[in-house]
């Protein structure tokens, strides 16, 4: 800025030297010549009076004085008049110059007057020329400085710092505050300044805003998401994806390999990236979890030079998995418990059917058996529906104010022919609480537990049915001395189908869903059973059923 003023001045400066001094020597050379020729003539006058008074030694010093010469032409001297011709001719009275000489003329009757003197115009102008420039340049410095404070101060100086404070639009924490400048055109870019900055902060915020809302949707999602270009630079990634990709680190732009190590996964982003196709697959986590990963690739857009990239999104489907898992077991186990007693069934009718039943009793044993098979047969079915309608409540409950030791009482006395034949001893402790809830399935629960007490207890061994009430569950124990549960079962006895011991099961008349139907009606309740076992030295399950109130 400033070398530009300099410039404007110094070009400005020599315009207006070299026209002021084309004006100051036209109107010098003017005024020069028009006051010579005022000076030539009051000296022609002075001449012609002293000649009157025949005063000729003055009149020579007054010529001398003037450094003026005098030539008298007679008109007659043809000689003369020739040799003055091209000064005097039809000149009657004037000035001239030629030749570095000036000349003035006055011609009388009989003669011409001549005056002369030697006369350097151009040695004269150059002398005035130089002095009117060193004039007009010693006014321009003078100018100049004044007007270089003066620009400095109102234009320079506010401009500065203006420009200081413009850096501060990069930080929304410091406000730009500008003076009361001189000029308005300055006062109107602080203004627009200050405007640009207030629009800043309000862009500024609304993005804050929006970030701050697409990080909280990313970070409360359930599903892992990462974002990250076609070099594999992650540049996105949530609380969910770090935590399943067992991630602590805020580092963002690293490459994958720093989150993640799994072959297939790594596999299948290259992949994505080469082909352009999206890619659907399952990956095992090492804490056992299944996680299904959708990897597509971007385009366009949201990277620098409009290059491309990968999102990836991490789905949680372990309990998916485990549903179809356990399907497909139940199917299987459907299929393999309803096969042995068909299979049965279809073998003794065929033998009755063919004859060959040596004697009633024994035609009579083959009937016991087809039909000790179709009830197991029809409770298979019945524990098989129960369970479906508990886990989609369909079931139909008729809640209402039950004796819990009633019930308990009521499943002593059934299940006596049992106890009596293994010579097991029942020990009821319950309390006298009453619950509402629905008298079947509370009925279902102690049996199904009783019963098994038995079944897997030892001969001359204990079922001991302990219930009472504290401020927040009904609590329901049910401990037996029998053959407990081995580690490695206790984690599955709640699974449909599955036995610790089948073979004893299957002779004990068991299905494999007692305990499943079990736990069914206690998360029906929105309770909670957990097993305590020894192997070898009985059992305890423990029963919390929240009070409603």
């Amino acid at each position: 800025m400033k070398k530009f003023i300099v410039k404007v001045y110094i070009i400005i400066t020599l315009l207006i030297l070299i026209l002021s001094t084309i004006t100051l020597i036209s109107f010098n050379i003017a005024d020069l010549m028009k006051n010579e020729e005022k000076t030539i003539i009051s000296i022609l006058n002075i001449i012609e009076n002293l000649q009157e008074n025949n005063l000729g030694n003055e009149i020579n010093n007054i010529l001398n004085k003037f450094n003026l010469k005098r030539k008298v032409i007679n008109k007659d001297n043809t000689e003369i008049f020739e040799k003055y011709s091209n000064i005097v001719k039809n000149k009657k009275e004037s000035l001239s110059y030629d030749n570095k000489v000036l000349y003035y003329v006055k011609e009388y009757d009989k003669n011409i007057i001549l005056l002369y003197k030697n006369f350097n115009l151009s040695q004269i102008l150059i002398r005035n020329g130089l002095t009117c420039i060193f004039i007009i340049l010693l006014i321009a410095i003078i100018l100049y400085i004044l007007l270089k404070k003066y620009l400095y101060k109102n234009i320079i100086l506010p401009l500065e710092e203006i420009s200081k404070e413009i850096p501060k639009l990069k930080n929304k924490n410091k406000h730009i505050a500008f003076k009361n400048y001189k000029f308005e055109e300055i006062n109107c870019i602080c203004k627009e300044i200050i405007n640009i900055q207030n629009d800043l902060q309000n862009i500024g915020d609304m993005l804050k805003i929006e970030k701050n809302k697409i990080d909280y949707i990313l970070d409360n999602m359930t599903e892992g998401f990462v974002l990250f270009d076609k070099n594999k630079n992650v540049f996105a990634i949530n609380k969910m994806a770090k935590k399943i990709l067992n991630y602590d680190k805020n580092n963002l732009g690293e490459n994958i390999l720093y989150y993640t190590q799994n072959i297939k996964l790594l596999e299948n982003i290259d992949k994505a990236l080469s082909t352009n196709q999206k890619s659907i697959f399952d990956i095992k986590t090492e804490d056992n979890k299944t996680y299904s990963i959708h990897i597509s690739k971007i385009q366009k857009g949201i990277f620098e030079n409009g290059i491309g990239g990968i999102i990836m999104l991490i789905i949680d489907v372990t309990a998916e998995r485990e549903s179809e898992k356990l399907k497909q077991e139940f199917f299987s186990n459907v299929s393999h418990e309803l096969k042995t007693p068909i299979t049965s069934i279809q073998g003794y009718a065929e033998l009755l059917y063919n004859d060959f039943a040596i004697s009633k009793e024994q035609e009579k044993e083959f009937l016991k058996i087809i039909q000790k098979e179709s009830s197991n047969i029809t409770n298979l079915i019945n524990n098989i529906l129960t369970i479906s309608k508990l886990e989609n409540k369909e079931i139909e409950i008729n809640k209402s104010d039950i004796k819990i030791k009633t019930i308990v009482d009521e499943i002593i006395n059934s299940t006596k022919p049992m106890c009596i034949e293994q010579n097991i001893n029942i020990i009821n402790k319950c309390e006298d609480i009453t619950m509402f809830a629905d008298y079947k399935k509370i009925h279902q629960l102690f049996n199904n537990l009783v019963v098994n007490a038995i079944k897997y207890n030892k001969t001359n061994g204990y079922v001991e049915i302990n219930c009472y009430k504290d401020e927040k569950n009904i609590n329901i124990l049910i401990k037996d001395s029998g053959i407990g549960i081995p580690l490695v079962d206790r984690n599955r006895i709640f699974e449909r189908f599955y036995r610790v011991e089948k073979g004893r099961s299957k002779a004990l008349g068991g299905t494999g869903l007692g305990l499943s139907i079990v736990k069914h009606i206690v998360k029906y309740y929105n309770g909670k059973i957990k097993v305590k076992s020894t192997e070898g030295f009985g059992s305890e399950f423990i029963i919390k059923i929240p009070i409603i109130k």
